[in-house]
């Protein structure tokens, strides 16, 4: 994959995800580059770039406890260290316009460093939902 391709649903990439603490002390950036799943793409037809929706991966306990846990073969597939436990952050979204200087190029060039399953991603749909219908996901700069 290259820098310029498109993003999809299912991909995981670096990203300096800014955490809503951070933003609320005025911060505009993420402290470090995390792993992040892309929940949502919005493409425009006016050829203008895409904004995309992406949720922080953890391997810290989080305070809301929202969090869906990452087995083996998901971190195998993502590239993520296997000897770490992984969560995703339900309630954590960054939502930004693709490309992003907060964006982590990977080795090959590209921003791609893995994709979830097909089911995997179905889970997260289904959790993301069921948050949304109680009014409880936070977004992002």
């Amino acid at each position: 994959m290259t820098a310029g391709d498109a993003p999809q649903v299912g991909q995981v990439i670096d990203h300096h995800c800014l955490w809503t603490q951070e933003q609320a002390a005025g911060l505009l950036r993420g402290s470090k580059p995390r792993p992040c799943l892309i929940i949502a793409v919005e493409r425009h037809q006016s050829g203008a770039p895409s904004r995309v929706t992406v949720l922080p991966i953890t391997t810290q306990p989080t305070r809301s406890g929202a969090t869906l846990a990452i087995s083996d073969e998901i971190k195998a597939r993502a590239k993520l260290d296997r000897m770490r436990p992984a969560g995703l952050v339900l309630e954590e979204a960054n939502i930004f316009t693709w490309p992003s200087a907060d964006l982590v190029t990977q080795p090959d060039g590209g921003f791609v460093r893995g994709v979830v399953t097909r089911s995997f991603f179905t889970q997260v749909r289904d959790a993301v939902l069921a948050l949304h219908a109680h009014g409880r996901p936070k977004a992002g700069a």
